[in-house]
């Protein structure tokens, strides 16, 4: 069986980052949007319902600093986007969505598209939500700072 990655469109441009696919441990939900789509059979118009995430995600090191806190690297917002969403489901969504883990799943049906993605933010604070997916792309990958922040260049100011 392929490895997820593999299956998701710009996993790249994360992997690259991390090493490999992060598991999201810890890494939380900083804005969710939800689009209806757009269907007009008349006009040939097949644009279906889609979630997009953003996540601050970092990497959990072993080591630890000066205060004895587990040391975080490549402080990470990450935008990632499902489309052809179904069967989604919501609860918790709050002031702070910290992820146990997202897991993602490629699955077969006996009906309808194959593959699918069956996904679950699971929780460990705030958000808990599960839905099934066609495609899964990461948009954007920035740098931000250890509270999700976007960082600003001088440049950019």
């Amino acid at each position: 069986m392929a490895v997820i990655e593999s299956l998701i469109a710009g996993s790249e441009k994360l992997t690259e980052i991390f090493g490999n696919w992060p598991s999201f441990h810890d890494a939380e939900v900083l804005d969710l949007r939800l689009d209806r789509g757009d269907i007009q059979t008349d006009k040939s118009v097949y644009e279906f319902p889609a979630l997009t995430l953003k996540i601050h995600v970092w990497e959990l090191t072993n080591k630890t600093n000066s205060e004895g806190y587990l040391i975080l690297l490549h402080h990470t917002l990450a935008t990632l986007k499902f489309c052809d969403v179904a069967d989604f489901q919501m609860q918790g969504f709050n002031h702070q969505n910290a992820l146990m883990e997202l897991i993602l799943k490629s699955e077969e049906r006996t009906e309808g598209p194959s593959p699918y993605f069956a996904v679950k933010l699971e929780p460990a604070f705030g958000i808990e939500a599960s839905f099934k997916c066609l495609r899964i792309e990461v948009i954007d990958v920035v740098p931000c700072s250890d509270t999700g922040e976007l960082i600003l260049s001088a440049d950019s100011q």
